[in-house]
């Protein structure tokens, strides 16, 4: 169920019809004063003031749900006069540093707290198509040179603008800025600036997202409305950020525009610094996602993330050349049978990063289609700087490797501090930046209300202690889910027949989730699928063990500290390949960095459903589980660094 918070303008009604249309189930909180689009009759709504937190909580938990878009402007209010309830006095008191941040900052911090309550927030455009321009001219008149310009000092004082999260929209008047957007809103600001014109005619009007702007709030918006009083003003056009702001009702508008006789036209952000960036599967997305947050977080400049990756780089603004499915690739046997297509993939990102010109390209992992794309950039004499994000194992095989990466890589970023050595020595530069996983807060302990409201709406449990949780995570390519599960399905028979009361948890991404329901439907007891990222964290805190294949999912496991059971099978042919190649005695990320046994691993003849029921077992015992959790904390620290933004820097230091 998705709880949409209606403010003002025409976005929250764009929104609601577009659940409408998907057949999505849906209700709608008011914000009295802001917004009154009151036109579903047969959907549950409410509305409230600013300040009733508690009450809008309970519409929220009554109506079971679970995902919260936040749709139109609402003003930020005046604290001293909002009618609070008790549990609106309580955030009020979490939130008092934010109050005196920026509006996007507030935003942020009311989504965490609403994230600790056990909700997702989800952006409205999600759920929208065509509501952006893209880049070009889409009116029928044409801006001059002298108006394009203008365009362009608006664009560089709209940026300084954003940077202040305050405001998204400047006039430019004859070379000249006449005004900036302040609370007052867009339509103000054009009123106030028709006033300040000496001749009543001319002027342009520019909007961009902010530099840090969260693509769940706030988006830059106009619509017919916004047309028509620009054309009462006496202005000549509008320039919007390509893909960056939302046109209610697109066709009306460049209707609307034409037959006043303005211009409207779509602008890529020339003045932002350009990071061409490429995850080629889950693990590398979820890398990549932090890493472009932080690159973010610390640029003073606005930054156009433009290349591959999955659902979360997306979420942190990444444009997509294609899909990371398209990278979903393992085992020997797997990829000589794609090999073609993964050449026309090397070819198309190549073109794209030469037609791009970025400032920099930053390859995450995958070193089999990076290295590819790299080594080619190369090779044609392409000078942008390469940084590649997480080193290939060679301490586990094909050590050769690492002699020559210094030719087609010029800054390598290692998450584990041996490998700093192992490739300094061969003439590539090479830090040790922390793993992710160390500073990641969306992984730390949430709290008690949260962790029971989970259990209660998500799991329905009402009585934790007389029921085991087990969290399955059976990997995060097709190929894997299908080596895992028929196994995890036996094991979990044999669970349910020892321990009667048993639940699976099965956290996955969007574009697995119907192929493990198909893949699952005949079990004994369904296994609860989740796809948030917030979901997944309350799941590890709730369980009393996981069960994983092998890879980056077992260090959030150590974070979370959720004793573990690490399994994977393959291919025979790719297996016999891969244990001829490996020099080291284990595979899971938490056993290598303790260079010890400190979690089960179960591969290829010994990943059975009875060896997986036996550890199981083993864990559920108070010393077992207390062991593991101990060398975790460890392992942890090996994976940490005095700077939480180390990766980030080095990639803003070629900028």
């Amino acid at each position: 169920m998705i709880g949409i918070v209606c403010g003002g303008g025409g976005y929250p009604r764009l929104v609601a019809q577009a659940c409408s249309g998907k057949k999505l189930d849906f209700c709608l909180l008011f914000m009295n004063g802001f917004c009154d689009c009151k036109e579903w009759p047969n959907v549950n709504q409410l509305s409230v003031n600013l300040g009733e937190i508690g009450k809008a909580l309970s519409f929220f938990r009554k109506n079971k749900v679970d995902k919260i878009i936040f749709a139109g402007h609402i003003k930020r209010p005046d604290f001293s006069n909002l009618s609070l309830d008790k549990e609106g006095i309580k955030w009020l008191l979490k939130l008092r540093k934010a109050v005196f941040a920026g509006d996007d900052a507030l935003l942020r911090a009311i989504a965490a707290l609403l994230q600790e309550e056990g909700f997702e927030i989800i952006a409205g455009t999600d759920l929208l198509d065509d509501i952006f321009l893209s880049e070009g001219i889409f009116s029928i008149r044409a801006p001059s040179v002298s108006e394009l310009k203008d365009v362009q000092i608006g664009i560089g004082s709209a940026m300084e603008l954003g940077i202040s999260d305050i405001g998204q929209s400047v006039v430019v008047y004859n070379g000249k800025i006449l005004g900036k957007e302040d609370t007052e809103g867009t339509n103000s600001l054009i009123e106030r600036c028709c006033r300040l014109r000496s001749d009543r005619k001319g002027g342009i009007l520019v909007k961009i997202s902010k530099p840090k702007q969260d693509n769940r709030f706030d988006l830059p918006t106009i619509g017919v409305d916004t047309i028509e009083n620009l054309y009462k003003s006496g202005f000549v056009g509008v320039a919007v950020e390509a893909e960056k702001c939302i046109i209610i009702d697109k066709k009306a508008v460049i209707r609307r525009v034409n037959e006043l006789g303005l211009f409207i036209i779509g602008f890529s952000n020339f003045l932002a610094k350009k990071i061409f960036i490429i995850a080629g599967e889950a693990s590398g997305d979820y890398l990549g996602a932090k890493l472009m947050e932080d690159i973010s977080a610390i640029s003073d400049q606005k930054i156009d993330f433009f290349g591959v990756g999955g659902h979360n780089m997306e979420k942190a603004g990444l444009r997509e050349l294609f899909s990371i499915k398209e990278l979903s690739i393992i085992g020997i046997f797997e990829v000589i049978g794609k090999i073609f297509h993964v050449k026309r993939l090397i070819d198309k990102t190549t073109d794209a990063i030469c037609k791009y010109q970025p400032n920099i390209v930053v390859t995450i992992d995958s070193s089999g289609f990076t290295h590819r794309v790299s080594k080619r950039l190369k090779k044609i004499g392409c000078q942008i700087p390469i940084v590649h994000y997480v080193a290939p194992p060679v301490w586990a095989w094909r050590k050769w490797r690492a002699k020559s990466m210094y030719k087609f890589i010029d800054k390598l970023l290692v998450l584990f501090p041996f490998e700093e050595e192992i490739f300094s020595k061969y003439n590539l530069k090479t830090i040790f930046v922390g793993h992710p996983i160390t500073t990641d807060q969306d992984f730390e302990k949430p709290k008690r209300s949260s962790l029971q409201n989970f259990l209660k709406s998500v799991c329905n449990i009402a009585n934790r202690a007389n029921v085991r949780i087990v969290t399955l995570l059976p990997g995060s390519r097709i190929s894997e889910i299908n080596k895992h599960l028929p196994i995890l399905k036996e094991f979990s028979t044999m669970m349910v027949d020892k321990y009667k009361n048993v639940k699976f948890i099965i956290p996955t991404i969007d574009n697995l989730e119907s192929h493990i329901k198909k893949q699952t439907e005949n079990w004994r007891v369904q296994p609860i699928i989740i796809l948030q990222k917030s979901q997944k964290t309350l799941a590890y805190y709730s369980s009393d063990f996981a069960v994983a294949a092998s890879g980056t999912v077992t260090l959030e496991l150590a974070k979370a500290g959720l004793p573990s059971i690490v399994i994977y099978k393959t291919s025979i042919i790719t297996y016999a390949i891969v244990k001829f190649l490996i020099k080291i005695p284990y595979v899971s990320l938490v056993n290598i960095l303790a260079r010890k046994r400190v979690v089960p691993e179960l591969l290829q003849t010994d990943c059975s459903a009875k060896n997986i029921f036996q550890y199981a077992k083993k864990i559920l015992s108070a010393n077992e589980s207390e062991r593991q959790k101990k060398s975790f904390k460890e392992i942890i620290k090996l994976l940490t660094t005095t700077n939480n933004n180390q990766a980030a820097m080095e990639i803003r230091e070629l900028l």
